[in-house]
């Protein structure tokens, strides 16, 4: 089954779909293949008309020290850069597009904030995290402003029937500690889970051929955990509350001993009603914050908070599925850099998709109505439309509009803000072709994105690119048989400044992946390679950060049913790279860890 769309729901709780828009299927369709960001609904693999990857547990345990931004760049279609190690500020690059380009969820509600990044995701603990799903391609008729370049969405692990716990430890290089635990309790009535965990590291300098201060190594400690809710009264109906946190501290080099404290917490309720046969309602209510304070020659805070307030309506027709919802997104920053801020934006949405299978044709259309309290009304909308040509052959194509509006720091930071800025907006355009038998699948997939308005950076000041293009290709392939298991992807992206006719910074032309794992008896082991090639620094194609690879080894040993220890090696040949000009990467590494996992 092919991974770029492929999610086992089996080993999913009912909760943690119904929390992530999963609404609208019934329960024998809910046990195929689904994936949920693409459509806002389940929706079978096969009727898939989007490029997604879904990263499953088992792959996010072999993570081991990793953080989520280094699982994430080892995706297709993504790229990093990033300035030292855990914590410090990272970039991912979706398709090309700016790291504030992508939306991010975390159970459904958006995170995105005044961050640099877009978001706080480098905070995000990967403990408590039971999927992620990556949509690539501009989906803001479905998510609203911040999704020109795709969207990414975290699901946290939900209680099941019984009572269990879940046990990690482990220990690497650069003094790198990782712990954490998880209860669940539960019965048809009600399910509980609580998730804890705690991670340091003692890190390396982040800044290259660094004298003084800067020299020293630059420590990380995150802790937090995840708290859930789920109440079924009655058959069809289900109400929940989820609560998650994490803080820390981390340490970055700034001609100062310099760190920076951070908070995120992502908060909702919902209630989920299937009011007739046909018809299921969801509300939900969800706030997010996220708090930074920076320490270096002098003290600067940054504080987001989000509250999104949602209807959705899920309606099955004589011919395929209908999703209507109404939503409301509030931000503001009470604090802007130097100094308290009362600024704040205000976001009224409707959405309307439809979607159908007749025969061998597949189709989905979606509309949405964004009045934004700066910028007006924003209009976007997605046609998609999928041929299954034969048994082992489909196609689909697809076009899709999107926006941005320029963040609150963009517009009003009171030393770099532009007042006069504009909305980006983004036209997307792409085909892919898909062929999958038994336990082999490849797709090749286009895409022509551009971009007006971009909003990019120069000496002090924010400021509108009047277009950029991001087009590319992603061919991918994997397979298993006789214990063993690959995959593999490349891809080819010009991501152009049109103006100036230069390539835009940090966006390599070319960027491959492969893995390989063989499993026998109780070990499992694998290697992983990523390779990323040239691409400049800066937009004015005069410093050019050189190509490399990465190899890195993971293995497994199940003592027990319940008990496996895991080893992982990065970087095995220590090779030098930047990311980012000036800034250290992670070096050889290693990381063992125990796992206790009821089974």
């Amino acid at each position: 089954m092919n991974r770029f769309v492929k999610s086992l729901v089996a080993a999913l709780p009912p909760s943690l779909l119904l929390s992530s828009f999963s609404f609208g299927v019934g329960a024998q369709e809910a046990l195929e293949p689904v994936v949920v960001t693409a459509t806002r609904q389940q929706t079978r693999v096969s009727e898939i008309l989007a490029d997604v990857t879904v990263i499953e547990r088992e792959e996010i345990e072999r993570a081991g020290s990793e953080t989520i931004i280094d699982l994430l760049a080892r995706q297709p279609g993504i790229q990093m850069a990033r300035s030292g190690g855990p914590g410090t500020s990272a970039s991912l690059y979706v398709r090309g597009t700016n790291s504030n380009q992508t939306k991010v969820l975390v159970d459904g509600i958006p995170i995105n904030s005044i961050d640099s990044s877009g978001s706080p995701l480098r905070f995000l603990s990967l403990a408590d995290v039971e999927r992620i799903e990556i949509l690539r391609g501009p989906a803001a008729t479905m998510y609203g402003a911040d999704a020109i370049g795709g969207v990414i969405q975290i699901f946290t692990r939900r209680g099941a029937p019984g009572l269990s716990a879940e046990a990690f430890a482990g220990y690497g290089s650069y003094d790198t500690a990782q712990g954490s635990v998880g209860l669940s309790a539960g019965n048809e009535l009600v399910r509980l889970r609580a998730d804890f965990q705690q991670s340091h590291s003692g890190g390396f300098s982040a800044m290259k051929n660094a004298s003084g201060q800067d020299a020293d190594d630059d420590a990380y400690r995150n802790r937090g955990g995840t708290a859930s809710l789920v109440l079924t009264p009655l058959a069809g109906h289900e109400m929940g509350f989820v609560l998650r946190q994490n803080d820390g501290r981390a340490h970055y080099d700034d001609s100062y001993n310099a760190y920076q404290d951070f908070r995120t917490q992502q908060w909702q309720v919902y209630t989920r009603n299937a009011l007739t046969d046909a018809w299921t309602s969801t509300l939900r209510i969800g706030h997010t914050l996220d708090w930074q304070k920076h320490v270096s020659s002098g003290l600067s805070r940054f504080r987001t908070e989000n509250d999104e307030y949602s209807w959705q309506n899920d309606v099955a027709l004589p011919l395929g599925r209908a999703m209507l919802a109404l939503e409301r997104f509030e931000q503001k920053a009470p604090w802007l850099g130097d100094a308290p801020s009362e600024e704040s934006i205000a976001i009224n949405s409707a959405v309307a998709a439809w979607s159908a299978n007749l025969g061998p044709h597949r189709w989905q259309l979606s509309a949405r109505h964004d009045q934004h309290s700066t910028f007006g009304g924003q209009d976007t909308y997605a046609l998609a439309y999928g041929y299954q040509i034969a048994r082992e052959w489909r196609a689909h194509a697809s076009l899709g509009t999107s926006f941005k509006a320029p963040s609150l720091y963009e517009l009003f930071h009171p030393n770099y803000g532009n007042p006069h800025l504009e909305p980006e907006k983004g036209r997307n355009r792409e085909v892919a072709l898909v062929w999958e038998r038994d336990q082999q699948s490849a797709s090749l997939t286009y895409y022509h994105n551009r971009v007006r308005n971009l909003i990019g950076w120069v000496v002090s000041d924010f400021f509108n690119v009047s277009e950029a293009r991001f087009e590319g290709a992603t061919l991918a392939y994997e397979g298993a048989a006789a214990g063993w298991q690959w995959r593999t992807s490349y891809d080819w992206l010009q991501a152009i400044d049109e103006t100036t006719d230069k390539p835009l910074a940090r966006r390599a032309r070319h960027s491959a992946t492969a893995s390989l794992w063989r499993q026998w008896g109780a070990w499992n082991a694998g290697l992983e390679w990523v390779g990323v090639g040239r691409r400049y620094n800066d937009n004015t194609k005069s410093d050019e950060l050189g190509a490399y690879s990465l190899f890195n080894l993971v293995a497994s040993h199940r003592f027990a049913p319940d008990l496996k220890l895991e080893a992982r090696i990065d970087n095995l040949f220590d090779k030098n790279y930047e990311s980012a000009r000036g800034y250290n990467t992670p070096g050889l590494s290693a990381f063992v860890g125990l796992r206790y996992t009821p089974r």
